[in-house]
């Protein structure tokens, strides 16, 4: 009797083959936005820089990472899905608020700049989540990459990317759907503004552009342009409570 155990998974086999062609698509450009998406700046290289890189295949987005140096410019790159027809990755370049600046900078200087060791790599991106962070500054170029951690500070900086990478991912979203899928905006928002009451959105300012697109557009639903206004006013009071004026 054959051991069916033994025979491959072809829909495996196609998309590790897919993936393969994807990197291959890219090229060496992918590869060095990998290990630091701000190297097309004008200001890269000039502050210290911390990168933080995620990859699971199963996940949409397979592949994320985003770099913020001291001054608290920051680009987003993912790989979501579709990645593999267009061989086009998703970018973006912000500003991290100043709270979210100062957390990921105090947590890293706590972790020694990752020139430690400090989590577990604990299986292959088909199965699990695989972080890498670095920091980046002159001759500095420490790197540690791992999957789980007991640390609670590393623990907690992972946590600050994950939730930075959900925005991002959000407002990615809601940009397909204005052009493509109109009716899926509208659910989408909901959750969304639940999330940003619960202060689950980490940075929501950085959308105010894409939320203000969402508004203005008359091809779109009122309910759905009506909620992306009440995103628009949250996300304007957070950005108040980051920065208050002098008195």
């Amino acid at each position: 009797m054959k051991d069916e155990s033994r025979v491959p998974d072809l829909r495996l086999i196609r998309k590790h083959v897919i993936r393969l062609a994807v990197v291959l698509l890219l090229g060496p450009q992918l590869v060095v936005l990998a290990q630091n998406p701000q190297m097309q700046l004008k200001t890269s290289g000039q502050f210290p820089t911390v990168i933080f890189n995620a990859v699971r295949w199963n996940a949409d987005p397979s592949y994320y990472s985003i770099a913020i140096d001291a001054t608290g410019t920051a680009t987003y790159l993912s790989a979501p899905k579709g990645v593999d027809r267009t061989g086009t990755p998703y970018t973006t370049e912000f500003h991290v608020s100043d709270r979210t600046r100062r957390i990921v900078f105090n947590l890293s200087q706590k972790l020694e700049y990752f020139a430690g060791s400090y989590g577990e790599l604990q299986s292959s991106p088909e199965t699990h989540s695989v972080y890498t962070l670095a920091y980046r500054y002159g001759s500095v170029k420490n790197q540690y990459t791992y999957s789980t951690s007991s640390d609670a500070d590393l623990e907690e900086l992972t946590s600050v990317f994950e939730e930075l990478s959900q925005t991002f991912e959000f407002g990615r979203k809601l940009s397909d759907d204005v052009l493509h899928n109109g009716r899926a905006m509208g659910p989408q928002l909901d959750v969304r503004r639940i999330k940003a009451d619960r202060h689950a959105l980490r940075d929501l300012p950085a959308l105010v552009p894409i939320l203000r697109n969402v508004a203005a557009d008359t091809s779109v639903d009122a309910v759905a342009r009506k909620q992306a206004t009440s995103l628009i006013k949250l996300a304007q009071n957070n950005s108040q409570l980051a920065f208050p004026s002098s008195p």
